[in-house]
């Protein structure tokens, strides 16, 4: 039975460093390519699973032959389709009946099944030099995690959008961009938490249609949009003594520019559903219903800031507020009658 040692170098690290290309073939030429690689770059590893082959070579018995192929710098179907050639004229050149491979890494041995597929392998022979392996799979792991976020949408978001918008938040605003940062997280998972996702889809997608036509709703969004980013630099920038009196302050800084977008908003609606009447009222109810909501938060939160405020004002503001809003649904409902 003969033999062949066989060293991988799928990067083509011999090739960049010492200009040798692959296949190397006997024990002489493996050699002095080893020792041209350490030569080039003492820290390489793939040096020293060379050396290995070599060592192999030296305690087998029998017929053997030892050699190296290369691949690509370019690691995946170049270097692989590299491997397999070199592979095809190194088993019809030594003719060999089994391979003993020697690798020093997971990234090489990705290339185990194309081996296979052309002959058999008698045994693997991993060469660990300290902690270089789990370095260099590392490595290639997270190489390969970035050839999958450019195909996959979803992971390229998460890998990429979300490191991207936290360093605009901190060039843009600095340390306080933290701040912000954490109040649309806060948003985000209240969002998830309250399962408004759907009710958001719907919202986007009369955005996209009203600015595809460009009816004059896409420009009420538009203004909505401004006035709730404008509400938000607001609140986020309230300060307290205590979490309730930020709280407090974030409500009143905040409140009526959030008001008036969700106004605007509804307004984009109502043009949006006619000509629907009934749910063109229906919106405009929503509106004067949030107004009364925003009247009573504003209110309450006024209390919390001033202790001199009457509670009575809150009060008959929250009871004002919610006759007003029974009598449009009782006004709607005998409309649509």
């Amino acid at each position: 039975m003969k033999s062949l040692i066989l060293n991988i170098d799928r990067d083509d690290d011999l090739g960049r460093k010492t200009k040798i290309r692959g296949p190397v073939i006997g024990e002489k030429k493996v050699l002095a390519a080893a020792c041209a690689l350490a030569r080039a770059d003492p820290s390489e590893t793939d040096s020293n699973a060379m050396f290995a082959s070599l060592k192999l070579f030296d305690e087998i018995k029998g017929q053997k032959e030892v050699a190296i192929i290369t691949g690509s710098v370019r690691v995946g179907y170049e270097s692989d389709l590299e491997i397999g050639r070199q592979l095809d004229k190194l088993i019809k050149k030594v003719k060999p009946d089994g391979v003993i491979l020697v690798t020093d890494g997971q990234e090489d041995e990705h290339v185990i099944p194309l081996i296979e597929s052309k002959i058999r392998i008698v045994s693997i022979n991993r060469l660990v030099v300290k902690q270089s392996e789990q370095l260099k799979g590392m490595y290639y792991s997270i190489q390969e995690l970035f050839k999958r976020a450019r195909e996959d949408p979803g992971l390229a978001k998460l890998l990429f959008g979300v490191p991207g918008i936290i360093a605009v938040f901190y060039a843009l605003f600095g340390a306080e961009g933290w701040r912000i940062l954490a109040g649309l997280l806060g948003f985000y998972l209240l969002i998830r938490g309250l399962n408004l996702d759907q009710l958001l889809n719907r919202l986007f997608l009369k955005i996209k249609t009203s600015f595809a036509t460009m009816s004059m709703s896409f420009f009420l969004y538009l203004l909505a949009l401004v006035l709730a980013v404008v509400g938000f630099v607001r609140g986020i920038s309230s300060y307290g003594t205590t979490p309730l009196e930020t709280g407090a302050r974030f409500v009143f800084n905040s409140a009526l520019s959030f008001y008036y977008a969700a106004l605007l908003t509804l307004f984009g609606f109502a043009i949006d559903s006619l000509p629907e009447r009934r749910k063109a009222l229906s919106y405009i109810g929503m509106g004067v219903s949030l107004g009364v909501v925003m009247l009573v938060l504003k209110a309450l939160s006024q209390w919390v800031l001033d202790p001199t405020y009457p509670l009575t004002y809150v009060v008959t503001t929250a009871v004002l507020g919610a006759l007003i809003v029974i009598s449009i649904k009782l006004l709607f409902v005998r409309k649509t009658q």
